[in-house]
């Protein structure tokens, strides 16, 4: 018998029952009936196992957008009283999660550089519930040492939690984390403009998650869910050429006279580390000379987003404020690009002739 080449799509928000009990057994958990499409249906558990063919999780649960999945993940984890211990450079919106917003749920928060382990260490109190990692740093692109720190987590019995948007797909996050937060809009979607995220975690951590999924209201849709399936039949192919751009320009980069430094994922050692389509650039010139040298690409688009076939460039400064880098101790200059599937050659020669317009 012939079968469909792909998942079929079941566009529903509502699912009916032949009785009473099997209602009520679907209400309670008592069957593997769905209920209600915010607690799930048939199109985003076949995503959920598209995604674990890509990292080694027990379960998988999507989300209507990667905040919603960083956040839904935080409700399940933490409560009233905790402390959560957080990588200093982390994206913009989750700093801004753990600075604004769970303080006002009773929750504590404390930054700190956890390629540091020492340091990380003494950040850690009696009521510490959760180490937060971002893996790679956003600009600076460095990997904390999740091995020593997963470590350091079991010995106080503390939960680690990693947010792996730009490494999905390249390097295996989930033996060093309880959960690990993905965006679904990055290189899952590519070019297909789809919203969405997802987390990634062990047995443990099932039912507060679906919980809290549930009670917040932040699932994915159907139609975006199928579209994701078929975007993903494709992603371990682009992996593979982004991979290979960001590697070869990343060395041309390095040896050009006007760039003070250039940052790619690395380990705390220095040593290169194939995790997403990013380098980062820091440049000796004014921040006006910032602005002419963006404007004057001709192949990068300039914007936030990244995932795709398109390349990107992205100034940390429309990220940020210059008093808030430099109270974080970040250079206002850096300026990070996104490959995409262009040719590394014409990326390079579009990047010098900026610099040579200054």
């Amino acid at each position: 018998m012939s079968k469909p080449l792909r998942e079929p799509l079941f566009k529903t928000t509502s699912f009916v029952f032949h009785s009473f009990r099997e209602m009520q057994a679907a209400l309670y958990g008592d069957s593997k009936d769905y209920f209600y499409v915010r607690d799930g249906h048939p199109t985003l558990e076949a995503l959920e196992q598209v995604l674990l063919s890509y990292e080694p999780a027990d379960f998988a649960w999507v989300f209507s957008s990667g905040m919603s999945a960083i956040s839904t993940g935080l409700f399940a984890l933490l409560s009233q009283g905790d402390h959560v211990v957080v990588q200093k450079e982390i994206y913009g919106p989750t700093r801004l999660l753990f600075e604004e917003y769970l303080p006002s749920f009773g929750v504590s928060c404390t930054f700190t550089d956890v390629n540091d382990v020492d340091a990380l260490e003494e950040s850690i109190t009696p009521d510490t519930e959760l180490i937060y990692l971002e893996m790679p740093a956003p600009f600076t692109l460095t990997c904390p040492p999740l091995e020593q720190i997963k470590g350091l987590a079991d010995k106080y019995q503390v939960s680690v939690m990693v947010d792996n948007s730009a490494g999905f797909g390249y390097e295996k996050i989930t033996p060093f984390a309880d959960l690990v937060a993905i965006s679904l809009s990055k290189y899952p979607a590519g070019d297909s403009g789809i919203l969405g995220g997802a987390l990634l975690g062990c047995e443990g951590w099932k039912e507060p998650v679906e919980m809290a999924r549930s009670t917040l209201g932040g699932i994915m849709m159907p139609w975006d869910a199928n579209v994701l399936i078929w975007e993903m039949e494709s992603m371990r192919q682009r992996l593979e050429v982004i991979g290979s751009n960001v590697y070869q320009l990343q060395s041309m980069l390095s040896a050009h006279p006007m760039l003070k430094e250039v940052y790619y994922p690395r380990d705390i050692n220095g040593k290169s580390v194939k995790m997403g389509g990013f380098v980062t650039v820091e440049l000796n010139i004014s921040l006006l000379d910032i602005a002419r040298f963006i404007d004057n690409l001709s192949l990068f688009q300039k914007g936030v987003f990244w995932g795709g076939s398109i390349p990107v460039v992205t100034p940390l400064l429309a990220s940020y404020r210059v008093e808030v880098l430099e109270s974080w101790g970040l250079n206002p200059g850096l300026i990070r690009f996104y490959v995409g599937m262009e040719s590394p050659d014409r990326l390079y020669a579009d990047i010098v002739s900026a610099l040579g317009s200054l």
